[in-house]
C-alpha cells in the first residue's frame, strides 16, 4: 500500500494550465496553420530547396496530432487498469451494480458504481502521478453529498479523503445522490463489510495494474 506518494505530482498545476491552453488555443491556430500551409504546398508545390516551407507544414500536422494522440493512447490505457479492477471486483465480492448506476469518466480516469441490492459503491481512480484509488463504501462510510449540475460530492468517514468529487454524466448527480441517502435510510445487513474487504486486498489491485494504490484511512 502506497503510503508516501502523492496523488498528483509537483508539477501538475503548470502542466495542467499549459494543456488547456494547448487544447483552448493551440489546436485551433495549429488547425488552420496545418491546413493552410498544406493548401498552399498543394496549389503551389513548393522546391526541392524550401526546407522551411516543408517543416511549417508537417511540423503543424506533427503539433497537432502527436500530443493529442498520446494523450488519448494513455487515457485509454489507464481507463482498462481502472475496469480491470472493477472487473475483478465484481467477480469476487457482494458488488454487482447495474448500468444505470455506473459512471466512467473518460477524461478523469474515474468509475464510480452503486449496487443498490448489496448496499455497496466503489470507487476507482487512477491520478496524474500514477497512484490509484480503490475505494469500497457502504451506508456507513459516507456523511453526505452535495449534488449540483453534473457533479457530486461525496463527504466520506476518511481523514485521508474527506471528499471525493464525480462528475456525472447520463444520469441526474441529484438522482445519485438521493439514491445514496434512500440506501442509508432503509439499513442493509452486511455479512462482510465491503469498504474493509477492498482494504485488505490492496496487493492485488497493485497486482492488477501495476499500479501503486493510495492509503486511505
Amino acid at each position: 500500500m502506497n503510503t508516501t506518494k502523492n496523488r498528483y505530482p509537483s508539477w501538475w498545476e503548470y502542466y495542467y494550465l499549459i494543456r488547456n491552453t494547448y487544447f483552448i488555443f493551440g489546436i485551433p491556430f495549429l488547425l488552420l496553420c496545418s491546413l493552410g500551409f498544406t493548401g498552399m504546398m498543394l496549389t503551389e508545390p513548393y522546391t526541392g530547396t524550401d526546407i522551411q516551407a516543408y517543416l511549417y507544414t508537417y511540423g503543424s500536422w506533427f503539433l497537432l496530432i502527436i500530443p493529442s494522440l498520446w494523450l488519448y493512447l494513455r487515457t485509454k490505457a489507464k481507463k482498462k487498469k481502472i475496469l480491470q479492477v472493477v472487473k475483478k471486483i465484481k467477480e469476487s465480492s457482494p458488488f454487482a451494480p447495474t448500468s444505470d448506476y455506473e459512471q466512467l469518466s473518460f477524461s478523469k480516469s474515474c468509475y464510480f458504481g452503486i449496487d443498490i441490492k448489496n448496499g455497496t459503491m466503489l470507487y476507482v481512480r487512477i491520478y496524474p502521478n500514477n497512484v490509484m484509488d480503490v475505494i469500497g463504501l457502504d451506508i456507513h462510510n459516507f456523511t453526505r453529498t452535495v449534488a449540483e449540475d453534473g457533479k457530486l460530492e461525496i463527504h466520506t468517514t476518511y481523514v485521508s479523503l474527506p471528499m471525493i468529487p464525480l462528475e456525472i454524466s447520463g444520469i441526474s448527480a441529484r438522482t445519485l445522490a438521493n439514491t445514496m441517502h434512500t440506501m442509508a435510510a432503509r439499513g442493509y445487513e452486511y455479512k462482510e463489510r465491503f469498504p474493509q474487504m477492498i482494504r485488505y486486498r490492496v496487493k492485488e489491485w497493485e497486482k492488477v495494474t501495476g499500479v501503486p494504490v493510495a492509503e486511505v484511512f
